[in-house]
């Protein structure tokens, strides 16, 4: 959209596929595209160029029937356990709402199906009717959750959907939605700016700077020389729970450029500990360095 001084691009030129069945992890600074990136794919917000398709079938967000349909497929679970749920309705209601919209079930067999999501998240009917400032942030997420699963959907976007809880509450909603995606078979693409928590759930990992994808790869590929710095300093940061010496951190300097006015060459080029004269001047091309494993770098070594 347009600014004062440019145009910016919030995600500029992304293109990724999402396998079934699996945990795709959206990692990178806040500010660099991820939560939109998100709100595109689940047709929150129209693209202003390029598509968007499920099962080789382009979805048109402008079609509102394309958009409807498209909503029982895609769900989202937001960041903000306490802002994303309206406080005038009880949960029951918020529950019901998408089953209501997309008319499955009937009253009765609505209203027992609250009841079962409730227990398989670990709720109690008894919390069916009362309302969302009555719930702590955990169970808060959980009914999230619940409301995402109501539709019956087949890829869910997590948004930051840990990052406001406490640790402990943490690991109990990422053992949810790995219990979950088992026994509802479910796609994730589960957005964050923790490695750690994104290296526990995820099989692939999508790094983005500045509006930019900048690697894609199975986790267990993110070793060695041959990945991206940026992802090499995100790694860098990743504690360890170890008494042993401690790795070494590669501590990124300087600032973030304006996503207004990128800088010409790599977007990461300003900061990079590799950066040489090419990288200032030409921005590089996606390469194909292993099996599943791109990498937008100069000095990447394709396979």
């Amino acid at each position: 959209f347009k600014v004062s001084g440019g145009t910016l691009k919030a995600v500029d030129h992304v293109s990724f596929n999402i396998h079934k069945g699996e945990t795709m992890g959206l990692v990178g600074e806040s500010g660099c595209g991820k939560s939109t990136l998100g709100r595109v794919a689940m047709g929150i917000y129209p693209p202003t160029h390029g598509k968007l398709t499920y099962k080789g079938k382009q979805v048109n967000l402008k079609h509102a029937k394309d958009r409807f349909n498209y909503s029982k497929v895609a769900q989202i679970i937001f960041q903000d356990p306490y802002a994303s749920l309206d406080p005038r309705m009880t949960v029951s209601s918020i529950i019901q709402e998408g089953m209501e919209i997309h008319n499955m079930y009937d009253a009765k067999r609505r209203k027992e199906r609250v009841y079962e999501l409730l227990e398989m998240v670990g709720l109690n009917r008894e919390h069916a009717n009362r309302f969302p400032h009555e719930f702590s942030g955990g169970q808060r997420q959980r009914i999230g959750i619940v409301r995402a699963l109501a539709v019956n959907p087949k890829l869910i976007f997590c948004d930051e959907s840990v990052s406001a809880l406490d640790v402990s509450v943490q690991a109990q909603i990422l053992n949810l939605f790995q219990s979950l995606k088992e026994q509802f078979h479910l796609t994730y693409v589960f957005i964050g700016h923790d490695l750690a928590v994104v290296r526990y759930i995820s099989d692939r990992v999508m790094v983005m700077y500045l509006g930019k994808v900048m690697e894609i790869a199975p986790y267990s590929e993110l070793t060695g020389d041959n990945i991206h710095p940026y992802t090499r300093a995100l790694l860098s940061a990743v504690p360890e729970p170890s008494i042993s010496l401690h790795k070494e951190r590669i501590l990124l300097e300087g600032d973030i450029p304006s996503a207004v006015d990128p800088p010409a060459g790599c977007r990461f080029c300003q900061r990079c500990f590799m950066a040489k004269p090419i990288c200032f001047e030409q921005e590089p091309d996606m390469k194909t360095v292993g099996p599943d494993h791109c990498v937008r770098c100069h000095f990447a070594k394709e396979g």
